[in-house]
């Protein structure tokens, strides 16, 4: 009986002696009840960012910031300017033109939500999202930011100068999508 008490007393005392929650990145442990999403550090920025959730549901490349409702910033020469979001990130280099490629990241992360660039014309870019069993898409375009536009737009968004060695890039998208079918779809 001496024995089994000794036993309890020595896993109680060690059960006592843990040592407190690691620190995750240089940052605290998450409060009790905290909860930390899957992938994400405590300390590190909040989840991964969507591109017109509820109109297409796309995940921003990891560095990127979007602006919801950035009409006003990168459109101000319409008196009303279409609902649309914005979406810009630092890439290496000079700035780019925009009539550019389109970011390859961005590019990656259409395609795994399923759009298809279909054409580009200048500084916008065509996806489309076919619709299961029909001959019918979503049609989108993303138009690239020219610098005057991204300043606006780092400037509202409250984002740092680019560092040296890299600019940052960005396209508008409307938040309206087409719906177009047969004959009338974009093709290559």
């Amino acid at each position: 009986m001496k024995r089994a008490a000794h036993i309890i007393a020595a896993l109680m005392l060690a059960a006592a002696c843990e040592p407190a929650a690691p620190e995750l990145d240089g940052a605290p442990a998450p409060a009790t009840g905290e909860t930390i999403v899957s992938g994400e550090l405590a300390g590190s920025p909040g989840a991964q960012q969507i591109i017109l959730p509820g109109v297409m549901n796309i995940a921003a490349p990891i560095d990127a910031q979007v602006v919801n409702t950035c009409e006003k910033i990168v459109a101000v020469d319409y008196d009303q300017p279409p609902a649309m979001a914005c979406v810009m990130f630092l890439r290496d280099g000079e700035p780019a033109a925009p009539d550019a490629e389109f970011d390859r990241l961005l590019d990656y992360q259409l395609v795994t939500a399923g759009w298809t660039l279909v054409r580009s014309t200048g500084a916008q870019h065509y996806f489309e999202h076919a619709k299961s069993g029909t001959d019918c898409a979503d049609l989108s375009v993303f138009t690239a930011l020219d610098a005057t536009q991204l300043d606006r737009l780092s400037k509202a968004s409250n984002a740092a100068a680019a560092p040296e060695g890299k600019s940052w890039r960005g396209y508008s998208i409307p938040a309206s999508m087409l719906e177009t079918c047969g004959a009338d779809r974009m093709r290559p």
